[in-house]
């Protein structure tokens, strides 16, 4: 765009030096990282402990923490759209939803402890969201940064993301890009998956011990 621009200030006759190109910046991308499923299951253990902690609104701050993570993680859903889930995208153990970001449709089968988590929510809802409802997203983000804190994790929310990109990566080549319902070939490769987890489980080559 700069360069066309150039190009018509030169056709213009406002520059004098016609444009020949522009140096390209390569941007240094850090490698993606992520929580391993352990990582994960001690998240979610530890929102038990808040259990009986409530938000003014009335919703227990243990069952949004809980249902937060396990949603999060089974779905890959963004923050955004989690928050936007409601009782009617749900079938049975099934869940329907359009993501906001692309408008793709997406479906996901949910074990029965994320199914349990999101009736618990549910059954206080005043509205039929099943996280939305409790609390403002800064407060969300105060409580999602206190529990890994607590809990010894690095990360935000993002990772919840991340993480379950990695571990479906794991399983099946390929199959990273279709859980998170990306339209773009090789984002997921680049963004979302911690690569280091998945090396581990790689064929190595033969270690150096001298004889």
């Amino acid at each position: 765009m700069i360069l066309i621009l150039l190009r018509w200030a030169y056709d213009e006759r406002l520059i004098d030096e016609y444009p020949r190109g522009i140096a390209k910046i390569k941007a240094v991308r850090q490698p993606t990282r992520a929580w391993t499923v352990e990582q994960c299951c001690t998240a979610v253990k530890w929102s038990r402990s808040w259990r009986g902690k409530r938000f003014r609104c009335g919703a227990d701050k243990g069952e949004f923490m809980e249902c937060w993570l396990r949603l999060g993680y089974a779905t890959g859903a963004r923050y955004s759209d989690l928050m936007k889930l409601r009782r009617e995208h749900f079938d049975g153990d099934r869940l329907y939803w359009a993501q906001n970001k692309t408008k793709n449709p997406i479906n996901k089968v949910l074990p029965p402890e994320t199914m349990a988590a999101v009736h618990a929510m549910l059954a206080r809802s005043p509205d039929g969201r099943v996280l939305g409802w409790a609390c403002n997203k800064r407060w969300a983000m105060r409580l999602m940064k206190k529990l890994l804190t607590e809990c010894g994790l690095s990360g935000s929310s993002k990772w919840l993301r991340r993480s379950a990109a990695t571990h479906v990566e794991k399983k099946r080549k390929g199959a990273a890009k279709v859980f998170l319902g990306h339209k773009t070939d090789g984002l997921a490769e680049r963004n979302y998956i911690d690569w280091g987890q998945i090396q581990r489980h790689c064929p190595q080559p033969p270690r150096l011990v001298e004889q």
